[in-house]
């Protein structure tokens, strides 16, 4: 796959990108914004790699270019992924998902029947719904975890005055609202906990459906392993891979998604330094979520 990635210091429109350049990329004209670590960007370099397409991006650093006021007249949320095809712009990750599904729809990424389609869809669904969903979980669990001490450096101190103005000049509103009391009090929040029964639950349903059928949505691998993937594999980094393990259709299904080609397009993109990060602060969170999950279950079963 041919991709050629631009610096962030300049953030615009790729209009000469795409008059000069359409012979690099024969005609798909896909460009992607996006960042090494993302895990809604990462899931469109999956899908991308799924299907052999060609593209090429701009990496933003998300501290505090995705405020330039010509990324926000693409995407007002100051997020990423966003795509531009053919000069269209399209964004949110699994609506962009599906755009690439339906423009380029071989090898397909979606069940054949209809059932499954609706199933597949539901489980992409999972990852959004605000604080019940599993990107927020992921996102709380990644600062809680490793993330914040990226935020105290850049401080010079774990002050919340200095943390805090710090969170503001990095983080959209959304974000800040998610992500602060994880920053403040890593591992000793309630949101990271709220987080880590949120994940165990998502891997119970999980295994649930694998114990019947070889991928999420049917016998087929589909757009619902391209959604999930980055996210599976931040979990393992964050050290809580003992609970994909634990469960053995889940982890036989891990294995052989981590091992797909395209996950590539997940962990190749890391930054080095933020890789060591999350395994080291992962290490150190094992033992703390094994304690806490184990808690919780001995609550559950005894009715309280």
């Amino acid at each position: 796959m041919l991709r050629r990635v631009f610096g962030s210091a300049h953030i615009g429109l790729p209009e000469h990108w795409l008059r000069t350049n359409r012979a690099l990329t024969g005609l798909m004209g896909l460009f992607l914004y996006h960042h090494n670590s993302s895990v809604c960007a990462a899931k469109i370099r999956v899908a991308l790699a799924e299907k052999s397409l060609p593209w090429e991006g701009r990496l933003l650093k998300l501290d505090g270019d995705q405020f330039d006021p010509k990324y926000l007249s693409l995407n007002a949320n100051a997020v990423v992924p966003t795509l531009l095809h053919n000069e269209r712009v399209v964004t949110e990750s699994n609506v962009i998902l599906e755009y690439i599904e339906d423009e380029f729809p071989t090898p397909s990424l979606r069940p054949a029947e209809s059932f499954a389609r609706a199933e597949m869809r539901l489980l992409m669904g999972m990852l959004d719904g605000g604080a019940s969903g599993i990107h927020y979980a992921a996102s709380v669990a990644t600062y809680a975890i490793a993330y914040r001490h990226h935020l105290i450096r850049a401080a010079g101190s774990e002050s919340r005055d200095a943390l805090g103005q710090e969170i503001r000049r990095r983080m959209n509103p959304k974000s800040r609202l998610w992500l602060e009391d994880a920053v403040f009090q890593g591992l000793n929040s309630a949101v990271f906990r709220k987080s880590l029964l949120l994940i165990d639950r998502l891997f119970d349903e999980f295994e649930r459906r694998l114990a019947v059928r070889r991928w999420l949505a049917g016998d087929e691998y589909s757009l619902a392993e391209a959604a999930f993937a980055p996210y599976m594999i931040r979990f393992q980094l964050l050290g809580l891979r003992f609970l994909i393990e634990r469960r053995p259709a889940l982890a036989e299904w891990f294995r052989r998604l981590e091992n797909r080609k395209s996950s590539l397009e997940i962990i190749g993109w890391y930054d080095p330094e933020n890789l060591d990060l999350l395994r080291e602060r992962g290490c150190e969170c094992a033992p703390v979520a094994r304690k806490f999950l184990a808690k919780e279950s001995g609550r559950n079963a005894n009715g309280l």
